[in-house]
């Protein structure tokens, strides 16, 4: 067992089996000569003097493991883990051995590092919007576009990946796609089966540029660099006058 702990720190007690947290000490017992005592809560908010041959410490589960993805606050530097933990001679820190992408290796402390955690996967059923469609038949046709995800894997032409209903009956197969989360529907709008993205700029049919804008209920429509106005085209109307309209 071990005799030093800090404030803080979560404990077990040896013969009652009891676990506890460190509040206070360590400290001499009064009136003895006793030391190595602590200060202890054992859950009923009473602090029961304790001497610390009694107890153990509980060990916290470790905040990352090799392999973990991480990142460094300064520079936004991210690498792997591939070796630790380690407990430095000078300050009693905690620190890693981080892999970086160009095969460099550092030791920054423990308290440095933020975990990058990647995203769920693509799954069927997700609302996504395409970011690489048909590289062979589409060419950019259905970049920008939102629909659901039919089936994930199993085309024959390679790399397409995920099968993507955009509504109105039209089906199909895209290489590379992220998912619209709830937070992004304000910035989409849906017109006879088709998303667009209120964030991204359009071509018509005669070669004209549009991006929109929403008021309200409705979402309206700049041309060629004039900012959407309230009292503009919308964007149904601009569908309806020089679609389709092609995201670039």
């Amino acid at each position: 067992m071990s005799e030093t702990f800090e404030v803080g720190q979560k404990v077990r007690h040896g013969s009652f089996d009891e676990d506890g947290e460190i509040k206070f000490g360590p400290f001499r017992k009064a009136g003895t000569y006793l030391t190595g005592y602590y200060l202890v809560d054992f859950g009923d908010g009473a602090c029961r003097e304790t001497r610390g041959t009694w107890l153990s410490a509980i060990p916290e589960p470790p905040k990352f493991a090799i392999g973990d993805k991480v990142r460094l606050p300064y520079g936004a530097r991210e690498g792997s883990l591939v070796a630790g933990p380690f407990r430095s001679r000078h300050s009693g820190r905690t620190f890693w051995v981080m892999e970086t992408a160009d095969g460099k290796h550092e030791a920054p402390s423990e308290v440095n590092l933020t975990k990058v955690t990647e995203p769920a996967p693509i799954e069927v059923g997700d609302r996504v919007r395409v970011l690489k469609d048909d590289p062979v038949v589409c060419t950019g046709a259905y970049v920008g576009k939102i629909g659901i995800v039919q089936q994930v894997g199993g085309c024959r032409r390679k790399p397409l990946t995920y099968r993507l209903d955009f509504g109105d009956g039209d089906v199909w197969w895209v290489e590379d796609v992220e998912r619209v989360e709830a937070a992004q529907d304000e910035d989409v709008y849906t017109h006879a089966g088709v998303t667009y993205d209120l964030t991204a700029t359009y071509r018509d049919r005669d070669g004209d540029d549009w991006t929109f804008k929403r008021f309200g209920d409705e979402v309206r429509g700049g041309m060629n660099g004039t900012a959407p106005l309230a009292n503009t085209r919308t964007l149904d109307s601009v569908v309806a006058a020089y679609g389709p309209l092609t995201r670039i």
